[in-house]
């Protein structure tokens, strides 16, 4: 089978640090109430997270943090030759993110990555202003996503390669043609998955897309 495109998560595929928004709470002095929301809503009520955090918690905070935060992130090891060695294969490459879009458009402008699908949250005059630009509200969007993006590009679901690392990623998984499961943590995803990596090496998912 020769595969059209690979889907990527960002946090903890793409880039070493698997939650951005997490670190983004540590660096804006907001953790231990970001961490129970997040613990109460991430899965029945996205919406209601997204607006107790970026419309109260963050809101009319410095953007400084967050900027530094985009800067600073690094790749995961392998990354730039994988990239690089699946556009030589003719193969699209995609990031779709829970995390910020902006991030996102920072790989895509450094690697090359064809297409790339994010939330955003609205900073203006370096501040952050409690609007909001998300992807779904819904938990298992993902999939939903995977279906759009090949429809968008006229790509057949089962000429998709989906890389993930969380629980959230099964929905992707479910719906693609190969699934990979890269430096996991999430039992439930590897079995869900076609392949799994332990390492950290985005080069070693090569091996599967041909």
């Amino acid at each position: 089978m020769k595969f059209k495109i690979v889907i990527f998560d960002m946090d903890g595929v793409i880039f070493e640090n698997d939650n951005f928004w997490m670190k983004l709470h540590e660096a804006l002095g907001t953790l231990h109430p970001g961490i129970e929301l997040t613990e109460k809503y991430l899965k029945n009520d996205t919406k209601r997270l997204a607006d107790e955090v970026i419309g109260k918690l963050w809101k009319g905070k410095s953007s400084k943090s967050f900027f530094e935060l985009i800067k600073n992130s690094r790749y995961n090891v392998g990354v730039k030759e994988a990239v690089s060695e699946l556009k030589k294969r003719g193969v699209k490459t995609c990031i779709l993110t829970s995390g910020p879009v902006q991030l996102a458009e920072r790989a895509q402008k450094e690697l090359g990555i064809d297409f790339v699908y994010g939330n955003e949250i609205i900073i203006k005059d370096n501040i952050i202003t409690g609007e909001y630009n998300w992807l779904s509200f819904d938990w298992d969007h993902k999939g939903e996503m995977v279906k759009r993006i090949c429809k968008e590009h006229n790509i057949d679901i089962n000429d998709t390669v989906v890389v993930g690392d969380n629980e959230q990623d099964i929905f992707k998984a479910r719906v693609a043609g190969l699934s990979v499961a890269f430096n996991s943590k999430s039992e439930k995803l590897k079995k869900e998955c076609s392949h799994f990596v332990d390492g950290n090496d985005l080069r070693e998912i090569l091996i599967w897309i041909v």
